[in-house]
């Protein structure tokens, strides 16, 4: 019997990638803004804001593979993955919203409450968005270096959606201070319109393809300890469990970074919101850039090998500027520009750097995307079970559980080092200060430890390519 074809029409293609933009604008919010706001603004104490997010990104994580299992044995006239997604669109835009609006409570317990509901509200709200959206990605295509393209155009769309919000956070909301209350409120309007309208254009604009999707799977477990047997046997895979384990370090790598750089912006490179808002730009360029470049430099260089180049790259370029700013400050040298010139030597040195970062990064989750999907095939030659929904939300499980570690001892730096929104605009430089000493290390031991791990990962397209005969995928 032929099954569906392995090749995508280029509608889906675009659509699946519009489908990135929700998220995008979601994460971007939840990435530096939300820390900050919630510490520096609203006056939560760091431990506090960190104890909700990460209580919030462990009840995620929960349900991620919950979700992905389900949408794997759904039925319905929506296929298996749609029912989800529609059903998320409103709530998570909703959610949105009220995050950064509705504040009805001024101690801080009330703030820590008030954050940890609608933090975990939003989250799962947008785990019946994302975990059924990438699931769908494997099954839209099936060729080795489509696949490449679908997340290269996928993550092309998720930066025009994280780097417009960011830019118009800076530019337009923020403008000349980080702590601009007004400008919020005024993101949380826009951030909110753009969620529901873009997640409803990819919704509707994937509903043709569903006819040719994948059927739902059939032999269901009816017991709770034969679901997780189930799932549990699914995932005990080498290159996915490589894939896992790697994801995992990192995530506790991004819980602890993530959300800095509004402080360090602020206190330590002495630039106002304005200041560098086009740096959001330029990186939406790169990414532009390098999404197009993906597939065929994945061609010819292969996915895993080019993903581990880019991982050592990123390791190198990552931390470089906040090291040698450190040697600045205390050995008296003056190895870069001073502080603070918009447009000035620093200002041109950073945007590089932001520059060359952003297209590393891009380059390389693209590759990790692509290289996921390519376990889904893989693992059903093996088990004789498709489980697309499993292998993109069972990472979330723990990654997001250990990014919400990597949260709580951002919080517990942040107070080692001093840093409270009280304090004094000197004190909390040099708060900042030594946090880049912490940071700076953080960002070689764990990235390094995340890419001996990825490093193990075994799918080639030789053996891709094998698998699809065998499992009778039409070309």
């Amino acid at each position: 019997m032929i099954m569906s074809q392995s090749l995508a029409s280029k509608s889906s293609l675009i659509f699946y990638g519009i489908g990135n933009l929700s998220p995008a604008i979601k994460s971007n919010f939840l990435g530096a803004p939300i820390f900050y706001y919630y510490n520096n603004v609203l006056g939560l104490d760091a431990l506090l804001v960190s104890l909700a997010l990460a209580i919030a990104l462990i009840i995620d994580g929960i349900t991620d593979p919950l979700i992905g299992y389900f949408s794997d044995y759904t039925k319905s006239k929506l296929g298996r993955r749609h029912p989800y997604i529609f059903a998320s669109i409103v709530p998570g835009a909703l959610f949105y919203f009220l995050l950064i609006t509705w504040q009805f409570a001024d101690s801080q317990l009330g703030l820590f409450f008030q954050l940890l509901l609608l933090i975990t509200m939003l989250r799962v709200s947008w785990t019946l968005y994302q975990i059924p959206r990438e699931a769908l990605g494997a099954e839209i295509s099936k060729d080795y270096h489509q696949r490449t393209q679908l997340h290269g155009l996928s993550s092309f769309f998720g930066w025009i959606g994280g780097a417009g919000i960011f830019y118009a956070t800076q530019k337009y909301f923020l403008k000349d201070s980080y702590d601009n209350f007004e400008g919020y409120q005024q993101l949380a309007i826009w951030g909110s319109s753009l969620i529901l309208v873009t997640g409803l254009i990819f919704a509707l604009g994937t509903l043709k393809d569903i006819p040719k999707l994948e059927p739902p799977k059939t032999d269901r477990p009816q017991s709770v300890r034969g679901i997780w047997t189930e799932i549990k046997a699914t995932l005990n895979h080498k290159s996915w469990l490589m894939l896992f384990f790697s994801g995992v370090v990192f995530a506790v790598f991004v819980g602890l970074t993530s959300g800095l750089g509004f402080y360090f912006n602020s206190f330590f490179w002495d630039w106002k919101p304005s200041d560098v808002a086009i740096f959001a730009i330029v990186d939406l360029m790169a990414a532009m850039s390098i999404s197009a470049l993906a597939g065929p430099l994945a061609k010819r260089f292969d996915k895993k090998n080019l993903a581990v180049t880019l991982f050592i790259l990123s390791i190198i370029i990552g931390p470089v500027l906040l090291i040698l700013r450190l040697i600045d400050i205390n050995f008296g040298t003056t190895l870069l520009p001073p502080n603070g010139e918009q447009y000035g030597p620093l200002w041109w040195v950073m945007l590089i750097h932001s520059l060359i970062a952003a297209s590393v990064a891009v380059l390389a989750w693209i590759l990790v995307g692509s290289m996921t999907a390519d376990v889904v095939e893989d693992s059903q030659t093996k088990t004789g079970r498709r489980a697309e929904g499993l292998f993109f939300a069972g990472p979330n499980l723990i990654q997001k559980s250990v990014s919400g570690i990597g949260l709580m001892i951002k919080g517990i730096l942040l107070s080692v080092v001093g840093f409270s929104a009280s304090s004094s605009q000197a004190d909390k430089m040099i708060a900042i200060e030594q946090l880049a000493i912490a940071i700076v290390l953080i960002s070689i031991v764990l990235p390094s430890l995340a890419l001996y791990l990825f490093s193990k990962y075994e799918i080639t397209k030789t053996l891709h390519d094998t698998n699809l005969k065998s499992l009778r995928y039409s070309e």
